[in-house]
């Protein structure tokens, strides 16, 4: 990227304070959990757009998960995303998680099933000579068959809105309502940005943010950032490699979470 490009990139992300603005003013973030089962468009940020019609996807993920706690906690988790284009603009999916794994100094390796999280996405406003940016609506739920300890999670209501201000360079964020089992609300917001420097490689910068406030109990938030890249080998297959840590949290432990999935289109 040339000095020109990096002017022309830095005005656009200036033009779009609006809508950034519009974004953050939502948050009131990972321990309430994102919507499963849509697809993304840069490493954890989902976008507006939705699966071609009749067409699907198939995305095996995995995730290392480091806890900074006394016990040394490190956690592993794989898993399968389906997502079917079933309309032009609607697309439905699940998340099957069929690998959770925690070990510490204070307990063996523990081996579960993982959860299993149904989604959808719909795009209702698509970026062009009437809208500049794209509006999706998402929702879905999160069924806890991983441990006795995880609880149901409800999306009941999230937006998604998608900005591309060239071919190359592309912003998404999006909000997510959370209801989880006993009476506890949630919040989940995300930014990402993404320029693709080849065609076969976009660098992807993100931050993350949640708000948990159990019932009865004191209320989580944490802050994290990721760094990482989508490749997309070919119109078949999309590679995604993310490193996320946590900058911030409150009333949880700290953590560094590095994942990576394969996306495959047929």
């Amino acid at each position: 990227m040339d000095i020109l490009e990096l002017r022309i990139a830095g005005y656009k992300i200036i033009r779009s304070f609006p809508i950034l603005f519009f974004v953050f003013l939502l948050l009131p973030s990972q321990k309430a959990t994102a919507v499963g089962g849509i697809s993304n468009s840069k490493v954890i940020v989902p976008s507006a757009e939705t699966v071609p019609f009749k067409r699907f996807e198939i995305e095996p993920f995995f995730g290392l998960v480091f806890i900074d706690d006394s016990d040394t906690t490190i956690g592993f988790e794989g898993g399968t995303r389906f997502t079917l284009g079933v309309l032009n603009d609607l697309e439905i999916g699940t998340n099957l998680g069929y690998l959770s794994v925690e070990d510490s100094d204070v307990i063996r390796t523990e081996s579960n099933f993982g959860n299993i999280a149904f989604g959808m996405k719909y795009r209702f406003i698509d970026q062009g000579q009437q809208f500049p940016f794209s509006l999706a609506y998402q929702g879905g739920i999160t069924v806890p068959t991983s441990t006795s300890d995880d609880k149901w999670i409800f999306e009941p209501f999230g937006l998604i809105l998608t900005k591309d201000f060239s071919e190359s360079f592309s912003m998404d964020a999006d909000v997510v309502l959370a209801l989880v089992e006993n009476e506890s609300v949630g919040f989940v917001a995300d930014i990402g940005f993404g320029y693709f420097i080849r065609p076969w490689l976009q660098p992807v910068i993100e931050a993350g943010f949640s708000f948990e406030d159990p019932d009865g109990e004191e209320s989580i938030s944490v802050l994290n950032v990721t760094a990482g890249f989508t490749s997309p080998v070919n119109e078949m297959l999309t590679i995604i490699i993310g490193v996320t840590p946590d900058v911030y949290t409150r009333n949880t432990d700290n953590e560094i979470l590095i994942s990576a999935a394969f996306t495959f289109l047929f």
